[in-house]
């Protein structure tokens, strides 16, 4: 019985034909589905999940497209706001430019600097969109008449440059907040009436910032709430700098000595008390 299923078995066998194209076929899927296997680093029993994973990363770059374009016709619609809100603060900043221009070359004469001038100029930028507008702002000062324009860090010395910004500050101070306002030689080149003018403006100010003056005029100095007295004295280690802050006594004699001298007389001192007590 076992010799008539081999015989059989050997029979079948002999009976199978062998496609040669089919296998040569075979072969190459075979083969290209090992090459996938390596590309998508899996095994072949996993390229069914491999590409179902393609498909699913290409629907989504399909997607991004729509995304794209619907980021595109954002992008156009913020863009036109921008220039119909660019476009207005134009048109204010220009209005605003001549006001603030006349306001403070009219508050610099009477700050000493008579034929002096002050023009806001708005510079146009690049095309394109702009965090704070479309114009740049600049100021620009002539110091005498029948001068040029310059740009202000160009042509105001050191105390000018106190009184234009002292200027500034005095026409802008209902529409800013800065905590501290510091003024350093803004009574260069000035006396009198002028120094007390300074020392009026500055008080007003101080309704509206904390203001620090470096001064060496009475005028100016009378109109303070507080005063602090640096002086400087040579010592074996060198120069020291020395800050008291004064009392109402110390104040009204400091004011004096900056009136008459070292040496402080009775008229000094009445003539001290009498300025400050106006300054109130």
């Amino acid at each position: 019985q076992t010799q008539e299923s081999i015989y059989e078995l050997t029979n079948y066998l002999s009976s199978l034909s062998v496609d040669e194209q089919t296998t040569t076929e075979l072969e190459a899927r075979l083969s290209e589905l090992h090459d996938l296997a390596r590309k998508h680093n899996c095994q072949i029993t996993e390229l069914i999940i491999a590409k179902d994973k393609v498909v699913a990363e290409v629907e989504s770059i399909d997607g991004a497209g729509a995304s794209i374009d619907a980021l595109q016709q954002q992008q156009n619609q913020l863009s036109q706001q921008y220039q119909k809100q660019a476009k207005r603060l134009s048109k204010i900043r220009a209005e605003k430019a001549i006001h603030l221009s006349n306001a403070v070359t009219e508050a610099m004469q009477v700050l000493g600097m008579p034929g002096s001038e002050v023009k806001v100029n708005l510079a146009r930028k690049a095309e394109g969109v702009h965090y704070n507008g479309d114009e740049g702002v600049d100021f620009l000062v002539k110091t005498n008449v029948g001068s040029d324009f310059k740009a202000l860090k160009k042509v105001a010395s050191g105390g000018e440059l106190s009184r234009i910004s002292l200027a500034i500050s005095v026409v802008s101070s209902d529409s800013e907040y800065t905590p501290t306002l510091i003024f350093d030689e803004v009574d260069v080149g000035i006396s009198g009436a002028v120094a007390e003018v300074v020392g009026q403006k500055l008080k007003q100010l101080s309704e509206h910032y904390q203001i620090i003056c470096i001064t060496h005029l009475a005028q100016v100095a009378s109109f303070g709430h507080q005063h602090l007295r640096v002086s400087k004295a040579q010592q074996d280690e060198g120069a020291q700098t020395t800050v008291e802050q004064l009392s109402n006594h110390e104040r009204v004699d400091e004011v004096a000595r900056i009136l008459g001298g070292a040496t402080i007389t009775d008229k000094a001192r009445k003539a001290a008390e009498e300025m400050i007590k106006q300054s109130v």
